[in-house]
């Protein structure tokens, strides 16, 4: 079973802190995502996984083997970087059986792990090809294919995407799903890009400040983020945070758990028309009208507060900046929350 588990794992750099005590068990052929801002220690808690950093206290263990104190190699991992890491003198069959001959595989093993990744990468055609002879996205199908040649117990993925442009970018998240999916090796995968995070995890970790704000599925923290942070990062545009003292009608608020002081609303839960069901009304002016497709950002500074928000709302409506409107949420759409704690009220240790 090829697990990780990281236990009260810790990161200083001399009396900085970056990683402040991280717990998390990756089951064997999980994808994990570790998502959040940059500087928020997701990088390194993957570079302390593979070895690259050292760990100030806590354990790792890959399937179920301490490696705290092992080197790289001995970890049976492989990493994917965001700069593909490729010997530019190389063809690419050079790289990708660079590794396999330095561990005395066998010739006939080495051809046969090379034509499989080929195959899979649909790299073949390009196999005596140097790296400066391919695009972006070859250099990276390469570069995956020197991890899958290896055959380690888990990929680690750094930034894979991020120097690839937006459309590329799409195919290849598609791509990597379903090359970990056929592959079924477990998977840490790093990026600060939320939409990246949320189509290819099966669980997200969502970090800040070095800590683990939450953890869940990709449908779990975006019904219900357990803090204002991951409320705020995930989605897009970002869930609508509202002070419950800038709510005029506080009746229509009702029966939300003591100490709640925001209240987090999506924009594709504002409607423009009152929906049935209890709900709450707010008052404002438009402010702005992004087209975007098949769909419009209607940005509506409220009166109550001057605060802006944003609905996300079909097609193109009819409407002008400077217009007053009333926009409604449903009762049921809400997400409470205490500033203090930054935590939800209903649920104050939400999948932690």
């Amino acid at each position: 079973m090829a697990t990780i588990d990281l236990i009260d794992l810790k990161k200083n750099y001399g009396n900085v802190p970056a990683v402040k005590g991280v717990n998390l068990k990756v089951a064997d052929g999980e994808l994990i995502v570790l998502v959040g801002p940059s500087g928020c220690g997701k990088s390194t808690l993957l570079r302390m996984v593979a070895g690259l950093e050292t760990v100030t206290s806590g354990r790792i263990e890959i399937a179920g083997k301490d490696v705290v104190k092992a080197e790289p190699a001995e970890r049976d991992i492989a990493m994917v970087f965001q700069n593909y890491a490729l010997y530019p003198h190389m063809s690419v069959r050079g790289n990708l059986e660079y590794g396999l001959k330095n561990r005395g595989t066998p010739r006939a093993e080495i051809d046969r792990r090379v034509q499989e990744a080929a195959d899979i990468l649909e790299i073949g055609p390009m196999l005596e090809r140097k790296p400066r002879q391919l695009s972006g996205g070859q250099r990276q199908r390469v570069a995956m294919g020197r991890a899958i040649v290896r055959e380690p117990a888990a990929f680690l993925f750094d930034e894979p995407l991020s120097n690839l442009d937006a459309k590329l970018r799409v195919q290849m998240r598609v791509e990597i799903r379903k090359l970990q999916r056929r592959l079924k090796t477990t998977s840490l995968y790093v990026t600060h890009d939320q939409l990246e995070a949320m189509t290819l995890a099966d669980r997200l970790v969502v970090m800040n400040g070095g800590l683990v704000e939450q953890i869940g599925t990709p449908t779990e923290v975006y019904d219900r983020p357990a803090t204002l942070f991951v409320a705020g990062f995930i989605g897009s545009p970002p869930m609508n945070l509202i002070e419950v003292s800038s709510v005029a009608d506080k009746a229509a608020l009702g029966g939300l758990p003591a100490q709640t002081d925001i209240i987090g609303i999506r924009p594709d839960s504002l409607f423009l028309d009152l929906p049935e069901g209890p709900a709450i009304s707010l008052k404002g002016t438009v402010e702005l009208l992004e087209p975007i497709g098949g769909e419009s950002h209607l940005h509506v500074r409220l009166d109550s507060s001057g605060q802006s928000v944003v609905l996300s709302v079909p097609g193109r409506p009819q409407i002008e900046e400077g217009a007053a409107v009333t926009v409604h949420a449903r009762r049921a759409d809400l997400h409470p929350y205490n500033a203090g704690t930054g935590r939800r009220t209903d649920d104050p240790v939400a999948n932690l």
